[in-house]
């Protein structure tokens, strides 16, 4: 089984990322949905100093339009055989546009953020996930994310909220 910690719009919140972190537990990789960029390069370091080093897959978001970036702003990745769209979702004007994304490119799950809002459902036999806002101490709230576990072109969701 893989264990893919999944997280989007963290907006500098360095210290949620790191308590999700630690609540997840072991990961093999990481899916990072953007806002802010400097915080995949955060998630990197977090990563790094792992034993199993997990992989980290990011994306640029719609804060990240006027910042010097490397991220792309969409990525089609492959773990455990599954193929992954991962974008922020602000250029997506649906839930239906982004299943209809993914299945072009062949993907079984549609990652997304932006809304802040936690959101997992099937459309078009895409799995439309977004983790919601894992930068939500700095608002006051609570900070979210997801871990999706892949085993034999299964897939299962669990919500991490501290």
């Amino acid at each position: 089984m893989m264990r893919v910690g999944v997280f989007s719009d963290s907006h500098g919140d360095e210290r949620a990322l790191d308590d999700l972190l630690e609540k997840m537990g072991y990961l093999d990789a990481v899916c990072f949905l953007g806002d802010v960029a400097r915080d995949a390069e955060h998630l990197e370091q977090q990563l790094a100093a792992m034993p199993n080093r997990p992989a980290l897959y990011a994306v640029r978001g719609n804060n990240d339009y006027y910042q010097t970036c490397a991220l792309p702003w969409e990525q089609l990745i492959e773990l455990e055989g599954v193929k992954i769209y991962m974008t922020h979702g602000h250029r997506m004007v649906s839930y239906m546009s982004l299943a209809y994304k993914a299945q072009e490119l062949e993907a079984k799950v549609a990652m997304f953020g932006h809304t802040h809002a936690a959101f997992c459902e099937v459309h078009q036999g895409v799995m439309l996930l977004n983790p919601g806002s894992a930068g939500n101490y700095c608002r006051g709230g609570k900070a979210r994310a997801s871990v999706l576990e892949l085993k034999g072109g299964q897939l299962r969701v669990t919500n991490v909220t501290l």
